[in-house]
């Protein structure tokens, strides 16, 4: 059986059950390898990139064997520096050539793996990955909203994590 190496990327501010659904649908399948995880910097309404990693470790996604994680690589830009996780991951393609691998994919942005396939079409170690079916429309706006209005954030969390030690990280 063919085995493979899935890369995703996002900024995950903050990740929500839906995001561990995600990442652990790849994980737990038998073909896949490893799991690259790109992460960007971008702050959005007072979640950092350093929440967003605590709170996957939370999670227990940051233990886990096959998860590789990284930040995405800052970039120079014209006006100021930038991160782009799904720039890391056509890098990674073009610097993994003895590798399979291919990018993660959920119904909501299955036109991110189109442009990605169309770049590595023809490529023997693309692989189109299997699609990840969403079972609940949770956004990480809304989860930051309930953060903010001091609401119940319990539907945002995978079972067993503690709503409570989740908001501690943002009590600074």
């Amino acid at each position: 059986h063919m085995s493979y190496t899935v890369l995703i990327p996002g900024g995950f501010k903050p990740p929500h059950k839906g995001h561990y659904d995600y990442i652990k649908y790849y994980l737990d399948n038998p073909q896949v390898e490893k799991v690259v995880l790109f992460c960007g910097d971008k702050e959005r309404d007072g979640v950092t990139l350093e929440h967003t990693e605590k709170i996957l470790e939370m999670y227990g996604l940051m233990s886990h064997p096959k998860l590789d994680y990284r930040r995405a690589l800052v970039r120079e830009g014209k006006k100021k520096n930038y991160t782009n996780p799904l720039a890391d991951c056509f890098d990674w393609g073009d610097e993994n050539t003895e590798h399979k691998f291919g990018l993660a994919c959920s119904e909501k942005d299955a036109g991110y793996q189109v442009s990605f396939g169309d770049y590595f079409y023809g490529d023997k170690n693309y692989v189109v990955m299997p699609v990840f079916k969403m079972s609940d429309r949770l956004s990480s706006t809304d989860f930051r909203a309930a953060l903010q209005n001091n609401e119940s954030i319990a539907k945002f969390l995978p079972e067993g994590v503690s709503e409570e030690r989740i908001r501690l990280l943002f009590k600074a």
